[in-house]
């Protein structure tokens, strides 16, 4: 067994100086160190096999990367109510944290771009997402 280790470092002691062998000698040499090189790779998958070890397999094909996200349209909105941070939401997102009752004029909110946390009704730019949620109901009596 141990002989077999031994092989398998020569093999590629010997890959190695085929390989350089060829570059030195363009034309004729060049098919045959490849030859050379392509032969003791077979040897060294045979010794591996009587070692009992598997041969090595190649490696499996990369996996495409997942695409990006789709880029968002307009700001991403953050929300701070009660210590605690949410978001990023989209104006289609405030009006529904509008419609359930978590953001109100009261709300900080933040986007980038703006210096600090701002109380909701006092960003000009939210006054569309106010405007589609109706007043609460005055008082019955």
């Amino acid at each position: 067994m141990g002989i077999l280790g031994n092989l398998d470092q020569y093999t590629k002691f010997q890959t190695a100086n085929a390989l350089e062998e060829a570059a030195q000698n363009p034309g004729g040499g060049m098919g045959e160190g490849l030859g050379m090189g392509m032969g003791m790779a077979m040897g060294q998958r045979m010794a591996s096999t009587m070692a009992g070890q598997p041969a090595a397999q190649p490696a499996p094909a990369a996996q495409p990367a997942a695409p990006p996200p789709l880029p968002t349209a307009g700001p991403q909105w953050f929300l701070g109510s009660g210590g605690q941070q949410t978001g990023p939401f989209d104006e289609a997102g405030l009006r529904a944290e509008a419609a359930a009752g978590r953001l109100t004029g009261g709300t900080l909110v933040w986007r980038a771009g703006m210096a600090s946390w701002t109380a909701a009704a006092e960003v000009a730019e939210l006054s569309a997402v106010f405007g589609s949620v109706p007043p609460p109901l005055p008082p019955q009596g």
